[in-house]
C-alpha cells in the first residue's frame, strides 16, 4: 500500500470513529477499543521534522479526547481512581524526562508513548464506564480485536502471510531470518502476552445474546484460536503466563469456568498425545532454561541479571539514583557489563525486564511509582473477585487474571507494544466499575454472569461491536 492509501486508511477509520463518538461515545469508544488492540503501531503518519508520529492509536486518542471534554469529562476527574498513584508515576517520569542524560527529544517521545498517552487514555476509560453494560461493551470490542490478531497469527504459521509486511510501506523485520510469527506485533512475546490475555476475557458473557449456541462451538473455537496464536508465540514467557491464569481462574472462578477448564486440560492432554512434537518442543524449552549454558537458560538468567545491571548504573550519582537517566535511555546508551553467570563482559542490548528498565531510566522513585501503581491497579481486582457479595466477582476473575498476564510479563520483557497498554488499562477501569457502590446495588444488569446460571454459551456475532467499520475491517481481514 502508498503512502498516501495509508493516509487515506487511517484517516477513513478515523471519521468513522468520530461519528460514532458524536452518536453515542461508548460506541465510539468501543469502536477505538477494537482498533487500538487489533492495530499495528506501524500504522502511522510522518510528521515533519522531529515531531513525533500521528499513530493510529494516537489520533484516535485525540478525537476521544476531545469528545469526552466536550461530554463534560473533566467534570469527573475528582472521582478516578488510582489518580494519586498515576499522577506520582507520571511526574517521576516527567522529572526524569526534566533532567535526562540522553538526547531531550528521544526522551520526550517516550514519556509521550507510554506516559501521557496511557495516562489519558486511562482517565477517559475509568469516568466513561458507568454501568456493568458499558464494561462489556467495550470489553466486547477488545476481545474481537485480540481474536483478529489471532486469526493473523494462526494464518501467519501456515502461510507466511503478514499484513504489516504486506501492506505497511518503510516497515522492516528485525527477525528477517528466523520469521518469528508476529501478527500486528511488533515482537512475537508482545504477541503471546496479548493472546494470553485473550483468553480468561473468553469466559465473560461478551457473545451475543440473541442466539444461543448450546453445544458452546464458538467459546472453544475462539479459545483455540487464541491459545493457538499464543502457542505460536514459541515464547515460555506468554506460554506460563497463560498458565498461571488458568490457575487463577481456577481458584477463582465458578464451578462452571472450573469444568471448563478441566475439559481443556483433557483436551491438551489428547494434544500432547496425538502431537508429541508439541511436548517435545515444551521440554525442550523447559530443559534449556534450566542450563545457563544454553541460549534460552542464558536469556532466563540475562533476565534476573539486569535487576544488578539497572542498580548498579544508577548508583552512580545521587540524580540517577532518584531519577534514573531519562525516558528511553535504554534504546540509546551502550552499556557493557560482566554478567555472573557467564563469567565475561556482555553488551546489554535488550532490557528484557520492565522493572528494571524503569529501575534504569527513572531511578528509584520512578521504580516505587511504577511498583506501587501496579499493584494498586491488580489488588481491588483480586479482593472483588474473592468477594462472595459482590454480583460480578466472575467477571472480576477473569479481569484479574488477564491483567495479572501482563503484569507477570513485565518482570520478563519490555512492554513497549501501545495494544498492551490499552487494553491492560481497561481491564482495570472496568474492575473498578465492577467494584463500584452503584453497580454492587444494580439491578438487574449486575446480576452474575448469564453463562453460569443457564448453563449455556451464546454465539459472537460482530454485530456486538458498536462500530461498522470495526465489522468491515473483522470481516475484510
Amino acid at each position: 500500500m502508498s503512502s498516501i492509501g495509508i493516509i487515506v486508511f487511517i484517516l477513513l477509520l478515523a471519521a468513522v470513529v468520530w461519528l460514532q463518538l458524536q452518536r453515542d461515545f461508548i460506541r465510539g469508544l468501543s469502536c477505538a477499543m477494537f482498533i487500538w488492540v487489533s492495530m499495528t503501531t506501524f500504522l502511522r503518519i510522518d510528521l515533519p521534522g522531529s515531531l513525533p508520529e500521528l499513530t493510529i492509536h494516537r489520533l484516535l486518542l485525540i478525537l476521544v479526547l476531545i469528545a469526552w471534554i466536550r461530554k463534560g469529562g473533566m467534570a469527573k476527574l475528582a472521582s478516578v481512581p488510582l489518580l494519586g498513584y498515576f499522577a506520582f508515576w507520571a511526574m517521576a517520569n516527567l522529572v526524569s524526562l526534566a533532567g535526562t542524560q540522553i538526547d531531550f527529544v528521544i526522551s520526550l517521545k517516550r514519556v509521550l508513548d507510554f506516559v501521557l498517552e496511557v495516562f489519558a487514555a486511562y482517565i477517559i476509560t475509568a469516568t466513561s464506564l458507568k454501568t456493568r453494560e458499558d464494561v462489556l461493551r467495550v470489553l466486547r470490542a477488545a476481545w474481537l480485536g485480540l481474536l483478529v490478531v489471532a486469526v493473523f497469527a494462526v494464518i501467519e504459521r501456515y502461510t507466511g502471510f503478514n499484513p504489516v509486511d504486506r501492506y505497511i510501506p518503510g516497515y522492516a523485520r528485525e527477525d528477517v531470518q528466523f520469521r518469528d510469527i508476529l501478527s500486528t506485533f511488533q515482537h512475537r512475546i508482545l504477541l503471546g502476552t496479548a493472546l494470553a490475555m485473550g483468553v480468561p476475557l473468553s469466559f465473560l458473557p461478551l457473545r451475543s445474546r440473541k442466539r444461543v449456541d448450546e453445544g458452546g462451538a464458538v467459546f472453544w473455537g475462539t479459545l483455540s484460536l487464541l491459545v493457538a496464536g499464543c502457542y505460536f508465540s514459541f515464547s515460555r514467557g506468554p506460554w506460563l503466563g497463560l498458565a498461571l491464569a488458568f490457575v487463577i481462574l481456577a481458584f477463582l472462578g465458578s464451578t462452571k469456568i472450573r469444568s471448563r477448564l478441566a475439559i481443556i486440560g483433557v483436551i491438551a492432554g489428547l494434544i500432547l498425545v496425538v502431537r508429541p512434537g508439541v511436548l517435545e518442543t515444551i521440554g525442550g524449552f523447559a530443559k534449556d532454561t534450566a542450563d545457563t549454558d544454553s541460549f534460552k537458560g542464558g536469556t532466563f538468567q540475562y533476565r534476573l541479571e539486569l535487576w544488578r545491571v539497572a542498580a548498579s548504573e544508577v548508583s552512580k550519582s545521587a540524580w540517577t539514583m532518584l531519577f534514573g537517566y531519562g525516558p528511553g535511555a535504554g534504546s540509546v546508551m551502550e552499556i557493557e557489563r560482566e554478567l555472573s553467570y557467564r563469567g565475561r563482559y556482555q553488551k546489554i542490548e535488550s532490557w528484557d525486564n520492565h522493572f528494571a528498565y524503569a529501575l534504569f531510566q527513572s531511578g528509584y522513585v520512578g521504580l516505587l511509582a511504577t511498583l506501587v501503581l501496579y499493584l494498586k491497579a491488580l489488588v481491588p481486582m483480586l479482593i472483588a473477585a474473592r468477594n462472595p457479595g459482590n454480583p460480578n466477582r466472575e467477571l472480576q476473575a477473569c479481569l484479574f487474571a488477564a491483567a495479572f498476564v501482563q503484569v507477570w510479563m513485565m518482570t520478563n520483557v519490555l512492554v513497549f507494544a501501545k495494544q498492551l497498554d490499552y487494553l491492560f488499562w481497561t481491564l482495570v477501569a472496568s474492575g473498578f466499575v465492577l467494584s463500584s457502590r452503584a453497580e454492587f446495588s444494580r439491578s438487574p444488569s449486575a446480576a452474575p454472569m448469564p453463562e453460569h446460571e443457564s448453563g449455556n454459551d451464546v454465539e459472537p456475532s460482530l454485530s456486538d461491536v458498536d462500530c461498522p467499520q470495526c465489522k468491515l475491517t473483522a470481516l475484510s481481514k
